[in-house]
């Protein structure tokens, strides 16, 4: 069980550094159900610093069903539905890693701004993780439905882009 668990965290680390795919990913509904679980634990936490811990609960919870549909809707598009476990398990995953990457940084951040001191660096560190998630959701894009990166990048755009615009229409702050 221990070597399974660090094989798979060295494939989300992988695929966070472009080296593999979603298809790489094994392909279980089980794996599936717990990578869900912790990407919205952690989309929870990054949250709850800016908004009550039941909001960011339901946010959280809106954002990683999003992420799902969508991936739904782009292989049913694209015809490759039997991708889908493999590529809304590849999102979930190196989204977990890398918002848990980010965590240490906002909060340090949040501190830094209730003081009213300068974010400087920290803030420039959250950007760039902030970019490197959107890289890594359209590389998983375009290894799942075998297009360009610019279509993927389009894509990912689109999703972030109405995502948000889901959010607050169902959940205004």
């Amino acid at each position: 069980m221990n070597n399974d668990f660090k094989r798979l965290c060295r494939l989300f680390i992988d695929i966070c550094l472009f080296k593999k795919g979603p298809s790489q990913v094994p392909n279980s509904a089980a794996l599936l159900r717990i990578v869900f679980f912790l990407y919205f634990v952690a989309g929870t936490l990054l949250l709850s610093r800016t908004v009550e811990f039941s909001e960011a609960m339901a946010q959280a919870f809106m954002e990683t069903l999003l992420v799902g549909v969508f991936m739904y809707l782009l292989v049913s598009f694209f015809a490759v539905k039997n991708r889908f476990n493999q590529s809304v398990t590849a999102l979930y995953g190196s989204g977990f890693l890398m918002t848990t990457m980010s965590l240490p940084f906002v909060l340090m951040m949040g501190d830094l701004t209730d003081n009213e001191a300068s974010t400087g660096w920290l803030g420039l560190s959250v950007f760039m993780i902030v970019f490197w998630s959107f890289i890594v959701m359209a590389h998983i894009i375009r290894e799942t439905i075998e297009k360009t990166y610019s279509v993927s990048l389009l894509l990912t755009f689109c999703y972030l882009y109405l995502s948000y615009q889901v959010i607050q229409v169902l959940n205004p702050l």
